[in-house]
């Protein structure tokens, strides 16, 4: 179901402040650099080689982060669903060029930050700097955990745990790509699902 106006402010200012007991004049200062954007599904949020300079919230819609292999093969490494703040963070933050694509797998709705005067706010503002070291040390324990999971569990268990974390992956994730994020073979998939649903 769309969200309103007031909800989806309400849902970014939630997240935040989860994690930043920002004042209301930082807050003012992260409402004048978000903005609510759309992209159409297959749009690239962030193009491979370019700097990122955004960050996004997502409030409606799923993404997919994609690498490229050394052979030249497109794999799915990470996914972005409704309440996910989504980003090539490494660029973000080292302005350098991403080693990952994000493209929306479905049409997407979300808030945008515009980053760079953020990395200048970290400098003066400690409510700012515990902000994005908190979503810093989550993405980080996000990234340890599924590298745990690919490494440790089977597909089957692999597949499962998706399913209980992220119960819209199936319905707005293409097979191919979720095959690809989970490490196995479309095949392989087809397998798995058709085993637990016998």
């Amino acid at each position: 179901m769309p969200l309103s106006a007031s909800n989806k402010i309400h849902l970014v200012k939630e997240s935040i402040f989860r994690l930043a007991n920002f004042s209301s004049e930082e807050w003012n200062f992260y409402q004048n650099i978000i903005e609510e954007v759309s992209f159409k599904k297959k749009a690239f949020l962030t193009k491979r080689g370019d700097v990122e300079k955004y960050a996004y919230f997502i409030l409606e819609g799923a993404v997919k982060y994609e690498a490229i292999t050394e052979d030249g093969k497109e794999i799915c490494v990470d996914l972005g669903f409704q309440g996910n703040l989504v980003s090539s963070f490494a660029s973000c933050l080292a302005q350098i060029p991403s080693a990952i694509s994000i493209q929306a797998v479905t049409n997407i709705k979300a808030y945008r930050l515009y980053y760079p005067p953020v990395l200048e706010l970290l400098e003066t503002s400690k409510n700012a700097e515990r902000f994005h070291r908190h979503i810093a040390e989550q993405l980080y324990i996000r990234e340890t955990r599924r590298t745990y999971t690919l490494i440790s569990k089977t597909a089957e268990h692999r597949y499962l745990h998706l399913l209980e974390n992220q119960p819209d992956a199936l319905r707005l994730i293409p097979i191919k790509d979720l095959a690809s994020y989970l490490g196995i073979h479309p095949d392989s998939l087809s397998r798995i699902r058709n085993s637990i649903k016998g």
